[in-house]
């Protein structure tokens, strides 16, 4: 038997192997929501993105993404926050408290970068874009 099959695969491929492969078995398909951002200056945008992406990741298929520094929840700058649907995104672990604390991010604020989306009606006010001075 060699690594993944390969002998057999090729087999298969010329014709020469035994049964055809199996087909692959298809994913199940990922919902996918609808973020509204609130921007400082008043304006807003609408933004998908797969449950269980996090808000900063979908921020960045609209027009005007939130600032991150760092994405791996260690300095606050994604702060966001969330004005509806917070039922709907996954709840605040330690870790992301600490890093708030530590980093003097007011309290009930989220950070972007640790809250994922799992259903419909999210909207978040976002305090820091990309490119822009903090507000």
């Amino acid at each position: 038997m060699t690594p993944f099959g390969i002998r057999k695969r090729i087999k298969n491929l010329l014709g020469l192997g035994g049964s055809p492969p199996a087909p692959a078995a298809k994913r199940p398909e990922v919902p996918r929501f609808e973020v509204r951002f609130e921007l400082p200056d008043g304006t807003h945008y609408e933004a998908k993105g797969k449950a269980g992406d996090p808000i900063s990741r979908i921020s960045g298929r609209g027009p005007r993404p939130l600032s991150t520094g760092c994405a791996d929840t260690s300095c606050g700058t994604c702060s966001v926050d969330i004005l509806e649907g917070a039922d709907q995104v996954t709840p605040e672990s330690d870790y992301e408290v600490r890093t708030r604390q530590e980093n003097k991010v007011p309290d009930g604020r989220r950070l972007a970068c640790a809250t994922a989306i799992t259903g419909p009606g999210v909207v978040v006010k976002v305090f820091t874009l990309l490119g822009e001075e903090m507000m």
